[in-house]
């Protein structure tokens, strides 16, 4: 038997899914609330049906809270007001199904037949999957998750595509893929592709013969015939020259190239492990990255999460990056004292953990040869940073107003029109897609918000 979550501001709702939960033989447990579903979840569940719109929040920013659980219970979200974007990000955020209301009893109960036998046939991982994670520190459940991720990923010989904010440790995961899967041992070649020179990208990934260009006075091997048999960790991948993309796409797809100024192609069995701190589709859409590249990267996608998300990691980070620089040094180890521990768990880490690891290396410095650490020793930058939040009312930091969908800061233009957009968007579904309301409550004319509208390729139905 089992146990199923219905969270649901609708008693109708929750009485239909309690009467097809039951009929099928499985325990159903209601709540009317976020807060309470996620305490209820907690509470070992195998399937959560999330309503979008309740009274303490939006279901769908939720969805990875419960993803996450250790449960790890599978998600169907409900909505009243059904729209593709919130699909596909539900899609995308782990959910496995995306029902419209009226709910139906025969797609509901079709819906969790399908997903329960599926269940019964693959259990979940245990919560420490079996990996060699040499310098992946931590314990949390977002790291667990994508640690889970990664251990799925060694087991196969997919593209995968890492997606995090600069120092959240990236090329710590694309090592860590080489060292579990089949390729360990096998060389890991690092392309950054933020630093190839675009006059040069094409000899430094494919190669060229002698006398191919000016300069070159001898034949050179590229970086994709140096991964054979071993794994090529493309960094910033979003930073590819676009005049390289098509090209890159090709050699990807046949695992065959032809260096500059060679006749013949040469063939490289390699393994692609791709990463970027960039919103890759939002440069799709402004025609700056191919999408046919993009389809090829996300063979499997892992997200790193920031060091906000996963704040409970920090007191275990800080003290195994002073482990590392006290040892390096030949000196005895320092202790992290409360105080400056309370100052780390209260800053907001926009450098993730690449900013914790150097303010503690100068922090040691700091403290010169005494034997704890205070929260005076830490950079200044990061207690102006602390005492800034307390001053604030406890705010870690300013938060966007929306939830853009960039996994790193965006520009300024980037980040106003996709604001624009998404208030646009929750306008809409809050008036039911009624313009005249619509226009009413954002305090536009009609005519202005059918530009707006138009803009963004939406319509009133939406």
């Amino acid at each position: 038997m089992a146990r199923i979550l219905v969270i649901d501001d609708e008693m109708l709702v929750r009485t239909l899914v309690t009467e097809v939960g039951t009929g099928l033989g499985h325990e159903v447990i209601r709540s009317d609330t976020l807060a309470e579903g996620l305490k209820l979840a907690e509470d070992d569940v195998d399937v959560v049906l999330l309503d979008m719109l309740l009274p303490d929040g939006n279901g769908l920013s939720r969805l990875r809270d419960f993803a996450a659980l250790p449960s790890r219970p599978e998600l169907v979200v409900i909505t009243g007001h059904g729209d593709g974007d919130a699909a596909e990000l539900a899609l995308r955020s782990g959910a496995w199904e995306y029902l419209t209301k009226p709910l139906r009893v025969p797609e509901l109960s079709r819906s969790l037949s399908h997903i329960l036998a599926y269940r019964a046939g693959h259990r979940p991982q245990p919560e420490e999957p079996a990996l060699d994670r040499a310098h992946i520190i931590g314990s949390g459940r977002a790291l667990m998750k994508a640690l889970r991720s990664l251990a799925e990923a060694a087991a196969s010989d997919v593209n995968v595509l890492l997606l995090g904010e600069t120092g959240v440790g990236k090329e710590l995961f694309a090592k860590a893929l080489c060292r579990n899967s089949a390729r360990a041992g096998r060389p890991f070649v690092t392309v950054d592709c933020a630093s190839l020179p675009e006059t040069l990208v094409e000899s430094h990934l494919f190669g060229h013969t002698r006398g191919a260009f000016t300069g070159a006075d001898r034949a050179r091997e590229g970086l994709l015939l140096a991964a054979h048999k071993g794994t090529l960790f493309l960094d910033e991948v979003g930073d590819l020259p676009p005049v390289m993309q098509g090209a890159f796409l090709r050699a990807l797809e046949l695992r065959r190239f032809r260096p500059v100024g060679e006749v013949h192609e040469v063939v490289s069995d390699f393994r692609l492990v791709a990463a970027t701190n960039r919103d890759l589709e939002e440069r799709v859409r402004a025609d700056q990255f191919r999408s046919d590249l993009l389809y090829r990267l996300q063979g499997m996608t892992i997200r790193i999460p920031p060091l906000r998300e996963r704040r409970e990691d920090i007191p275990e980070l800080a003290r195994h990056a002073v482990l590392l620089y006290c040892v390096q040094r030949d000196m005895p180890v320092k202790e992290i004292t409360e105080g400056c521990l309370e100052t780390l768990l209260e800053h907001f880490w926009p450098g993730n953990v690449r900013e914790l690891v150097h303010a503690m290396e100068r922090a040691c410095v700091a403290a010169g040869s005494e034997d704890r650490l205070y929260a005076g020793h830490l950079p200044t930058e990061v207690r102006v940073a602390v005492a800034r939040s307390r001053v604030d009312g406890g705010r870690p930091a300013p938060e966007l107003p929306f939830d853009t969908g960039f996994a790193a800061l965006p520009t300024l233009k980037e980040w106003k029109t996709r604001a624009e957009e998404q208030y646009v968007q929750r306008l809409m579904l809050h008036s039911r897609g009624d313009v005249r309301t619509a226009a009413s409550l954002a305090g536009l004319s009609r005519g202005h918000l059918y530009e707006l509208l138009k803009k963004h390729g939406m319509g009133p139905a939406r």
